[in-house]
């Protein structure tokens, strides 16, 4: 390598400028690092870092054994080794290895997260973005089957604790999404079981989801599994805040993706009070750290909207007083007092009703695409509960009408006194288990009271 060439592509650092801190007395790595700020990005010229400093790094000599498209401009590449008597070493779901091939008279390194499950020992599998001008990418969709490749052994620390007791949550962008997929293949391959895994996939465009039927065949068959897309947008801190408080306070978060999307997740999760233990980069941790690639971060805790729930209840609490007071609108109760009014607004309480069985058995049937967001969408419909009741009903009614009321109205309050209110309390699992158990019961009960009670009116019509 000649003196001006560039060795870290990410800060612009030359062999030159490396050997002259080398003789300045940067004589291990870490103080290399420090001294030059090379390697404290993507991490992809360590091995040359390494050399310089006179150490050995045993590059595998591999070929491009198999390729094929997961999305627009992605593939997948198996490489397998030359001597093929060599068996590589299981890893975890987020490990690494650095890709090197000799292009344009010069060795272009890059790192790569690997993409098989974790017991695979024939092959090393990447998944990589074709990218304009980028110089490795374009070599290997444009000529890589041809040609030889040289990668390392297993770099990282930092990896996705699949069989963790706790819940994960995975916000994963662009490519960042391999270690994924690892972990997927992985509890598939595995019949691994554990309390929860979402995961959060943010794509430029629905083109560039990788392996997205394949994710969505797995989590079919794991239940524990969840996942939401989002395209074309970047996820919002709002919706990082909805996931924090929707989730334990034991969760585990890893974040996986370019640098400035796991800067802003990480900085919002830390808003959100989650301990820095429990936010995991894959990334190696910098050597070298400037206060300009780690966010400053407030001790303010980012509040979650709780503005929906306090309407719900101010709905609700009207409701009440109008029945107590007997506050009524005259037409609205001569309309109630037509019995295919009566029918027909029973009909749309039903339908209500039905519409928010939608979200619960989209989770417990594993059908988890867009979780998130009929999750809002069934919270925010609660909101107009007692005003559905009203219309078909402006009062409580006697008996059998009377129970019906009662489980609906108490059911509303008990939807609406949720974790984004009273988050502390549903930090404890059994809170919540409790709470969802009564929530789900009630539920069930009052689809059953109002269907029943169509059909009695329907029939004798």
């Amino acid at each position: 390598m000649a003196n001006n060439q560039v060795i870290c592509h990410c800060n612009g650092v030359t062999k030159a400028q490396l050997k002259s801190a080398i003789k300045k007395g940067a004589t291990n790595f870490e103080q290399l690092v420090l001294a030059t700020k090379a390697c404290t990005q993507c991490g992809s010229c360590a091995p040359n870092l390494h050399e310089l400093l006179g150490e050995k790094v045993n590059w595998i000599a591999v070929e491009v054994a198999k390729t094929k498209s997961v999305a627009k401009d992605i593939k997948s590449f198996k490489l397998t080794a030359q001597d093929k008597s060599y068996q590589f070493d299981t890893y975890q779901p987020g490990q690494y290895i650095l890709v090197k091939a000799y292009i344009d008279d010069q060795w272009v390194t890059r790192p790569y997260a690997l993409a098989s499950k974790r017991s695979e020992t024939t092959f090393r599998e990447v998944i990589v973005r074709k990218k304009t001008g980028g110089v490795l990418t374009e070599w290997l969709f444009d000529e890589a089957p041809a040609k030889e490749l040289k990668i390392t052994e297993l770099q990282g620390t930092q990896y996705i604790d699949i069989a963790s007791k706790h819940k994960s949550v995975c916000f994963a962008g662009g490519t960042g999404i391999t270690p994924v997929i690892s972990a997927c293949r992985s509890i598939h391959q595995e019949k691994i079981v554990n309390p929860g895994y979402h995961i959060d996939y943010s794509v430029s465009d629905l083109e560039h989801v990788a392996c997205k039927k394949e994710l969505k065949g797995i989590i079919k068959k794991h239940p524990f599994i969840s996942l939401h897309i989002r395209a074309e947008q970047i996820i919002s801190v709002q919706e990082i805040v909805g996931i924090v408080h929707g989730n334990d306070k034991d969760t585990q978060y890893y974040v996986i993706g370019p640098n400035k999307f796991e800067a802003y997740v990480h900085k919002t999760l830390l808003k959100c009070g989650v301990p820095e233990p429990q936010i995991n980069n894959l990334k190696e941790k910098s050597v070298a750290t400037t206060s300009a690639q780690v966010p400053q971060v407030s001790n303010t805790t980012i509040e979650v909207n709780r503005n929906y729930a306090y309407l719900g209840l101010f709905l609700l609490c009207v409701f009440l007083i109008q029945e107590w007071l007997g506050l009524k609108i005259i037409f609205l109760q001569e309309w109630q007092l037509d019995e295919n009014y009566k029918r027909w607004t029973g009909f749309l309480l039903l339908s209500f009703l039905f519409f928010q069985w939608y979200y619960p058995l989209k989770q417990f049937f594993a059908y988890r695409g867009n979780l998130l967001y009929w999750r809002k969408i069934h919270k925010y419909n609660g909101v107009v509960a007692p005003a559905i009741l009203y219309v078909h009903s402006t009062t409580i009614g006697y008996a059998y009408l009377f129970v019906l009321s009662i489980a609906y109205l108490t059911n509303n309050a008990l939807a609406l006194c949720n974790r984004d209110v009273f988050h502390e309390w549903f930090s404890h699992k059994l809170v919540y288990q409790s709470w969802l158990s009564i929530h789900i019961f009630l539920s069930f009960v009052i689809s059953i009271l109002v269907w029943y009670h169509l059909f009695v009116a329907f029939a004798y019509s």
